[in-house]
Formats: C-alpha cells, structure tokens, sequence
C-alpha cells in the first residue's frame, strides 16, 4: 500500500558487504547473488524489502532498495470497526515508510 524505490551509488561490489545494514530488514526471505528480500512483521504493518546491487557497463556500482509497507489485519479490522477515524491508523506505515527513506538516504553506502 505504502511504496518506494530509492537507489544510491556505492563503492561495495558484492551485497554481503552490506551485512551490517541488513540487521534491522527482518528476516532473509529468498537471495540470489545480486539480491536479497527480507520480511519483517509489525503489530500494525508488515514491512517487506527488496535489496539488489548493479554494476553498469560504466563499472559504476549501485544499490537498489525497494519496499513496502502494508498495513495487516489487524490495521483493516480498526479501520473498519472505528470508521471513519479508524482509518486513521493507515498514518502508522506511512509514516514509518517515510523513516525508512530518510534512513536510506542518510546512510552512507
């Protein structure tokens, strides 16, 4: 529900030298060399994380996030039970998801 794509240059050539980075992603869902999807449960959201690392032809190398942020069951059950202000939960991944951008941005990959 709530999306994003943020990509960023990196002088790191292989994904498991972001292994630090990776402890706060949740849980390693599936990898392949040059991408890894992690999962991570909330009480109020799911949060689900895409990480892939591609090098041009130009040899400059740059990592890739895309991830989501949903709101669970238990979101739509309040929203639905409290409408119209319980739809006002839905601001919990969002504004999650917003922190999640700016620590993307501000961290030096």
């Amino acid at each position: 529900m709530f999306t994003g794509f943020s990509s960023k240059e990196t002088s790191k050539i292989a994904l498991e030298d972001f292994n630090d980075f990776f402890n706060f992603l949740g849980i390693l869902e599936t990898e392949t060399q040059n991408q890894k999807t992690f999962k991570k449960s909330h009480t109020l959201y799911n949060q689900k994380t895409t990480v892939s690392i591609h090098t041009n032809p130009k040899g400059k190398t740059r990592v890739n996030f895309t991830y989501s942020f949903n709101p669970n069951f238990l979101s739509w059950l309040i929203g639905l039970c409290f409408f119209p202000f319980g739809f006002l939960i839905f601001i919990i991944p969002n504004k999650e998801k917003d922190e999640f951008e700016v620590l993307i941005n501000t961290y030096d990959f």
